[in-house]
């Protein structure tokens, strides 16, 4: 015999509180955030990039992040191409400690008084120095320009580019090898500097030879590095000459090996190379 059920008209509980993650708007298109890690980094309220991102979740290529805790090591020595807010800067600062360094070089002088302050406020000023410019191949003065609603966009500017790139500044230009000149050798290079990647490269050849531990952490698009320089002569430089080998950088900062050719046509992301131990 089947019983009827009442159904009682019953509220659902309410879903668990999210936790509030910390951001204090400063004005004048500042604010400030946490990290995920707890760390303090000032952000541009303008930009639809980074911010959001960082300002909700507190959290920034995360994979990329893995990467950089699982590579380096106290006291390791670092280069920094394309800084911008800081997020990285504060994962590799925190993961070199008081005995490391990190040389940070930021062109893009819309977000260098936010670098500033992040390095800064988190009491990083003795292990990071920041560099004010840009890192190519050659020195001198070049255009540079960006979108100013996505600040994490800026780049070496060239002809034909989107209209919105509609911030353009000229800016000094120096070459690794010349501004690291003094460092014995590094342990590991970020780059993420929209498409001059190899412009790096080519003006760090110096300290690439004499850093033969040397972990490469890049952005890869090839799309942005073919339009700049030779992608095909790259490839054969770096996987040939010096030896390097290539992993694509998977969820959760996991490395998958790929092969040099199939580099340029390897979809956007990012990239770490490193050669075998002597």
């Amino acid at each position: 015999m089947l019983r009827r059920i009442r159904m009682k008209n019953v509220p659902l509980p309410p879903p668990p509180a999210r936790p509030v993650q910390p951001y204090c708007y400063l004005g004048g298109g500042r604010a400030l955030a946490l990290t995920h890690r707890g760390q303090m980094i000032y952000l541009d309220t303008r930009d639809l990039g980074l911010t959001p991102h960082i300002a909700v979740h507190g959290t920034w290529e995360m994979d990329v992040e893995a990467v950089l805790g699982r590579l380096l090591r106290r006291g390791d020595r670092v280069a920094e191409v394309g800084a911008n807010m800081g997020y990285h800067t504060l994962t590799m600062a925190e993961a070199v400690g008081p005995e490391g360094q990190v040389h940070s070089f930021e062109a893009n002088p819309a977000v260098l008084p936010l670098l500033r302050a992040t390095i800064a406020v988190n009491g990083f000023g003795g292990r990071v120095t920041l560099y004010p410019v840009a890192a190519l191949d050659a020195p001198g003065d070049v255009s540079f320009s960006s979108d100013p609603e996505h600040i994490g966009s800026g780049h070496l500017a060239f002809e034909g580019e989107a209209a919105n790139y509609s911030r353009r500044v000229t800016v000094p230009a120096v070459t690794l090898d010349a501004a690291l000149a003094a460092l014995p050798s590094i342990q590991l290079l970020r780059m993420d500097a929209e498409g001059s990647e190899p412009r790096v490269l080519r003006g760090a050849a110096e300290l690439i030879a004499r850093s033969p531990g040397l972990r490469i952490v890049t952005e890869w698009s090839a799309p942005m590095m073919a339009v700049r320089s030779d992608l095909g002569a790259l490839i054969a430089w770096l996987g040939g000459e010096l030896g390097f080998g290539f992993w694509r950088v998977a969820k959760g900062g996991m490395l998958e090996k790929v092969p040099a050719d199939s580099l340029p046509g390897l979809p956007h992301g990012d990239l770490v190379m490193m050669r075998p131990a002597p």
